[in-house]
């Protein structure tokens, strides 16, 4: 039987939204329309000294840190399940741009990568989009931002990425058999924010540090020195996009 059980479930109506739940706990107000989405503490510290932003606490699962007129969200956990509900509600508070700036397992290199597309190996996606191989992002603002990346001086390459939910279970034939296929970085959230974005009719796009190497062993790299600045600068780099945008 193909995932989600219930067929065509991508088709019908849901019961409720998340309008209903930010009425629920009497969110409202005026909010951002352009996000940057990210995992890592360190991000989130790098985007508070440097930029100073008012934050602002809408319940448990939802902080928002606001400068100028753009809003930045370290999320409270990783996968998909999460990512893609804060994406509902940021969206239901009016937002309309997101780039999703994270962390990535190399299957080869290392480095930065823009995606062009996400494999869809796990479940949240399937509740949205019909049965599909890939998901994909906005064309428009991950070309768009790639000009940013070239402007600020960041090297970069374009890859495909693989979304898991479950980062143990990355088996070593699985490995082996993406790499061969080309694809670039592995991790928890792209695919099914690509789907929640195509849906909901707004732009979103993501660009990875590789911050481990999963080759015939395991190499962990999320502390040196090259990853962490790689993540600041294209925190950077997308607040200067969304800025100089108005």
């Amino acid at each position: 039987m193909a995932y989600p059980n219930f067929k065509n479930k991508h088709l019908q109506e849901a019961l409720f939204h998340p309008e209903d739940f930010l009425k629920y706990n009497n969110i409202k107000g005026k909010f951002p329309t352009k996000y940057i989405i990210t995992y890592q503490s360190r991000a989130k510290s790098h985007f508070l000294r440097i930029y100073k932003p008012k934050k602002v606490r809408l319940y448990s699962l939802l902080t928002m840190y606001i400068y100028k007129d753009i809003g930045f969200i370290k999320m409270s956990g990783i996968g998909a399940p999460i990512s893609s509900a804060i994406l509902e509600e940021l969206i239901s508070l009016g937002g309309k741009e997101f780039l999703n700036i994270g962390t990535a397992g190399g299957l080869d290199k290392q480095g930065v990568f823009l995606c062009t597309k996400a494999l869809r190996d796990e479940g949240t996606s399937h509740h949205y989009l019909a049965q599909g191989r890939f998901s994909y992002p906005n064309q428009d603002l991950t070309t768009r931002f790639e000009k940013q990346l070239k402007h600020s001086g960041i090297p970069y390459r374009e890859g495909t990425t693989w979304t898991i939910d479950a980062p143990y279970r990355e088996t070593k034939a699985e490995i082996e058999h993406y790499k061969k296929q080309g694809i670039a970085t592995v991790e928890m959230e792209a695919s099914a924010l690509f789907a929640v974005a195509q849906v909901r009719k707004v732009k979103l796009a993501s660009a990875f540090v590789v911050s481990d190497i999963l080759g015939k062993e395991w190499k962990p790299k999320f502390k040196k020195f090259d990853v962490v600045r790689s993540q600041n600068q294209l925190i950077d780099a997308a607040v200067e996009f969304f800025a100089k945008r108005g």
